[in-house]
C-alpha cells in the first residue's frame, strides 16, 4: 500500500513538473506604424489567459518593401514561432506572400479580411490566419451615422493605395447610394510630393458634403494633421477608427485600439491553449449591440449631432 501511495505520489509530482516546465510560447509582433494600444492590450490579456510568452517585435515604419525584407531574411528563423501577430492589413496582406509552414497567423485592426482576401469568411477564415475585425460592417456604419445627423450628401476620403480603405470606401458607396444618398469619392495621399495641391482641388468638395467619413487608413493617421486643412472645423466628420478624433474628427463608431487587443488575445488563446486550427476559429467582430459611438468633444461640429437619438452608448473623448 505505502508502495503504490509512493508511485502516486512519484506520478502527480511528475506531471505537475512538466506543467510547471511547459516552454512559454515564441509570437513574432508584427507593426505597421509603430507600437498601439491594440498591442498593449493583446500582451496583457494573453498573459491574463494564462498564456506565458516571449515577444519579438519589428515595426515596418509604413514601408512594405521593409517588413518583406525582414521576413525574407528571417523566414527559416519565423518558421519556429509559435504565431505570428499582424497588425493592419497591409501588414497581414505582405505576410501571407511567406510560407512560415504552418504557423498560425493572428491579424488585428484589419477593416476587413474577407472583402482584402485574408479570409474566405468570418467563420471559417481559412488561409491558416484568423483575428479581430476591426471596424462595424458598413451598412451598420450608415445607419449610426443616420440616427445622430441627417445628411443627404456625404463625401468619402480615402487613400486608393491602401487596398483596407478602397475595400471600406467601395462598400460604403454602395450601400450609401442604395439609401438614395449622393455619395462620393474623394482621393488623397496625403505623404505625396503635389499635396497641397490635393488639399487645394479636395477643401471644397468637401464643403460642398453635408458630411465627411474618413476611412480607416494608416497613411492619414500618420499625417492626421493634414486633415484639418481639408475638413473645416464645423463640418461633421465620422470615422470607424477613435484613432482621428484627436485631429479633429467629429464621431467615431466601434471600439478603442486597446479592446480589439484583448479580443485578438482571446482568439490567439484558443490555438495556443485550446490547440484549435486557426481555420477553425471565427474571426472576432464588433456587434452592432457592442459598439460606442464615441464623441469629440472639442468638435465645434458635435452640436449639429441628435444625440437624444442615438441606440448605443455614447462617450466623449
Amino acid at each position: 500500500m505505502l508502495l503504490r501511495l509512493i508511485l502516486l505520489m512519484t506520478i502527480v509530482f511528475s506531471a505537475l513538473t512538466c506543467v510547471a516546465r511547459a516552454e512559454p510560447k515564441e509570437i513574432l509582433v508584427l507593426t505597421w506604424r509603430g507600437p498601439t494600444p491594440a498591442e498593449e492590450g493583446f500582451m496583457n490579456e494573453l498573459d491574463m489567459l494564462g498564456v506565458e510568452a516571449n515577444f519579438e517585435f519589428f515595426d515596418a515604419n509604413r514601408d512594405q518593401d521593409k517588413l518583406a525584407g525582414f521576413l525574407r531574411e528571417n523566414l527559416d528563423r519565423l518558421k519556429k514561432k509559435d504565431l505570428i501577430y499582424t497588425f493592419g492589413t497591409t501588414t497581414a496582406l505582405t505576410t501571407r506572400n511567406f510560407d512560415f509552414e504552418g504557423v498560425p497567423h493572428l491579424f488585428n485592426i484589419v477593416t476587413d479580411p474577407v472583402a482584402v482576401g485574408l479570409a474566405a469568411s468570418l467563420d471559417a477564415p481559412g488561409h491558416g490566419s484568423t483575428g479581430a475585425k476591426m471596424s462595424l460592417p458598413a451598412d451598420v456604419i450608415l445607419e449610426l451615422t443616420e440616427q445622430i445627423h441627417h445628411y443627404d450628401k456625404i463625401a468619402f476620403l480615402f487613400d486608393p493605395r491602401e487596398p483596407n480603405a478602397v475595400s471600406e470606401v467601395d462598400q460604403l458607396t454602395a450601400i450609401a447610394r442604395a439609401k438614395g444618398k449622393d455619395a462620393v469619392q474623394l482621393r488623397f495621399t496625403p505623404d505625396a510630393a503635389e499635396k497641397e495641391l490635393q488639399i487645394a482641388a479636395l477643401a471644397p468638395q468637401v464643403e460642398d458634403a453635408d458630411i465627411v467619413f474618413l476611412t480607416s487608413t494608416s497613411s492619414f493617421i500618420a499625417n492626421s494633421h493634414l486633415l484639418k486643412e481639408i475638413i473645416p472645423h464645423d463640418k461633421v466628420s465620422v470615422s470607424s477608427s477613435t484613432a482621428y478624433m484627436s485631429e479633429g474628427v467629429t464621431v467615431s463608431f466601434g471600439t478603442e485600439y486597446r479592446e480589439r487587443g484583448v479580443a485578438a488575445a482571446r482568439v490567439a488563446a484558443k490555438i495556443l491553449k485550446d490547440n484549435m486550427h486557426p481555420n477553425d476559429v471565427p474571426i472576432d467582430e464588433i456587434t452592432t449591440e457592442d459598439a460606442t459611438i464615441f464623441i469629440n468633444k472639442d468638435s465645434p461640429a458635435a452640436s449639429k449631432l441628435h444625440l437624444e437619438d442615438a441606440k448605443n452608448p455614447i462617450k466623449y473623448k
